[in-house]
């Protein structure tokens, strides 16, 4: 890639895009900015019953991904002190001096403007895997942003991401039984890839923070006060009640924001202001699993030194903050957080004291449950490189989704399988499991309903699990709501239990549709749909 791509007719079409927003704007409601519901520029992650489901499955942990847009400079974001010449010989004018490099150890160091970090490896709440990427990296922004979305570079794969396939498995009748409470939460740019199933995307989705800010204080997207009056504003105003009712989900985050604090110590910096809502939604018991935050600017072909200085201690003393957030109310130990780029930087520096785009790089982990800091995996090196003159990676980045779905959020090996499309990645020793005595695995409680034939019979039984012993109450309604049936009070031993849904007082219910809820001893609850022939 030459000195002059930063000027060429390619890269400015890689960051061109598309202006949707006219008619919207029209209506008055431009100011959502990219917020998606189903397909459309409108998204709004519709996804209680799987936020629901998660929150009380997985007891109360949280993912907090911090996505660094561009392409992060992994060589001078983690430096390696071994071979410490080759990396001043190929970035003469862009390396970090000795004199201003932190030791994490003998082998690798960080920038001194990173030193808000220090306090995370010196007491073991960091982890840097090395040479994340794939193999034949696309150096296109968005198709490396939408592989690392999907996980897959096969075309006809890559409709749906990660986690939306994971939720499209898991939660298969969403659609008739809605969560109370969103699953994700993402702040920044369009709704991404990662969280779009087969039918929905399954995050809350909202252009930057202010967006989000509003509909926390306020309970709803648009406001409707001060419309002109006349037939123009009676339109406007109808339109946006609309969309304010398709947004089902901004009075239950308007209601966690208020049961919530600010920590004074945030700033007035792009990802302080992000990652602050995302504490209060956290501490004020919104209960959704996985929030997203992005960083641009990280596509440094030019000025290297002076703007990755400036995002990489942005980013340091955000994190610092927002843990010593969650750490204030005792909440630190339940949110892993997670840095990732679509791809590195090329080793030798350019012309125009820059790097173009590249292949592997570090992934950041932080967070208590990671329980004591390392590096993972091996560093690439910086002699043996692909003909490009790019890094190659030593760890699928998907390894990482997958550990994190497998150790993290505890789900199903058959989920997990749909998730990465069949493949099986090798599972990362990051420090946490399902096994921690914290853990209370809900998800393991509940198998799914199956019919059983019995006396030329259709009759539907709940197959039940439990790791340790619940009160647990077991009731059943129709589709209005209304109960027809207790099926078990009490406390359950350990064990497997097996209980029968179509009958009612040894009567079997009427054919049609009804859900079964299990109220569990602390508050949690798990129902799904059945149906009775």
């Amino acid at each position: 890639m030459s000195k002059n791509y930063l000027n060429s007719d390619k890269h400015k079409q890689e960051h061109s895009h598309w202006d949707r927003r006219g008619f919207l704007k029209v209506l008055g409601i431009a100011g959502a900015g990219s917020i998606s519901l189903a397909n459309s520029h409108l998204s709004v992650i519709n996804s209680s019953f799987v936020s629901n489901a998660l929150s009380n499955s997985i007891s109360d942990r949280s993912l907090v991904m911090i996505r660094l847009k561009g392409g992060n400079d992994g060589l001078n974001t983690i430096i390696p002190l071994y071979d410490f010449d080759n990396y001043v010989s190929k970035r003469p004018n862009i390396h970090i001096p000795n004199n201003n490099l932190i030791k994490l150890s003998d082998d690798f160091s960080i920038p001194r403007h990173m030193d808000s970090l220090i306090p995370f490896w010196k007491e073991g709440k960091m982890k840097v895997v090395h040479g994340v990427g794939y193999e034949n990296q696309n150096l296109s922004h968005f198709t490396s942003s939408d592989i690392w979305a999907t996980g897959t570079r096969n075309k006809s794969d890559m409709s749906t991401g990660w986690i939306g396939r994971f939720y499209d498995e898991k939660y298969f009748d969403y659609t008739i039984n809605p969560p109370e409470k969103p699953l994700a939460i993402q702040i920044g740019s369009t709704a991404n890839m990662i969280f779009k199933g087969d039918q929905r995307s399954y995050a809350f989705a909202v252009a930057n923070e202010r967006r989000l800010e509003k509909v926390a204080e306020r309970g709803e997207f648009f406001s409707t006060q001060n419309l002109p009056d006349c037939t123009h504003g009676d339109q406007v105003e109808f339109l946006r009640k609309v969309s304010n009712t398709t947004y089902s989900y901004a009075d239950v985050i308007s209601d966690a924001f208020k049961k919530s604090n600010d920590f004074d110590s945030y700033t007035d910096s792009n990802l302080d202001k992000q990652l602050r809502l995302v504490a209060r939604l956290i501490k004020g018991g919104l209960g959704s699993k996985i929030y997203m935050v992005s960083l641009g600017g990280f596509d440094t072909h030019g000025n290297q030194p002076t703007t990755h200085q400036s995002l990489l201690t942005q980013l340091s003393k955000s994190i610092e903050t927002f843990y010593n957030d969650l750490n204030y109310d005792g909440l630190d130990s339940k949110v892993l957080t997670m840095t990732f780029s679509e791809f590195g930087r090329r080793v030798r520096e350019n012309g125009s004291e820059g790097t173009d785009h590249g292949s592997s790089a570090p992934v950041m982990l932080f967070g208590t449950a990671l329980r004591g800091s390392s590096f993972i995996g091996n560093h690439p090196s910086l002699t043996d490189l692909d003909r490009r003159g790019n890094m190659k990676h030593n760890v699928d980045f998907r390894s990482i989704y997958q550990t994190i779905l497998s150790d993290w959020l505890c789900g199903d090996s058959k989920y997990i399988n749909k998730a990465m499309l069949g493949e099986n990645y090798e599972l990362l020793g990051l420090g946490f499991n399902c096994d921690d005595k914290e853990m209370v695995d809900y998800d393991s409680l509940l198998n799914y309903h199956h019919p059983i034939y019995s006396s030329g019979k259709d009759r539907v039984h709940l197959s039940l699990r439990l790791k340790q012993n619940h009160n647990i109450s077991i009731n059943v309604f129709d589709i209005l709501g209304r109960q027809v049936s207790r099926v078990y009070n009490g406390e359950l031993q350990r064990g497997e239990h097996n209980f029968s849904l179509s009958e009612n007082e040894f009567r079997k219910l009427s054919s049609g549709q009804y859900f079964y809820s299990i109220n569990i001893s602390g508050g949690k609850t798990l129902s799904k749909s059945f149906i009775v022939r």
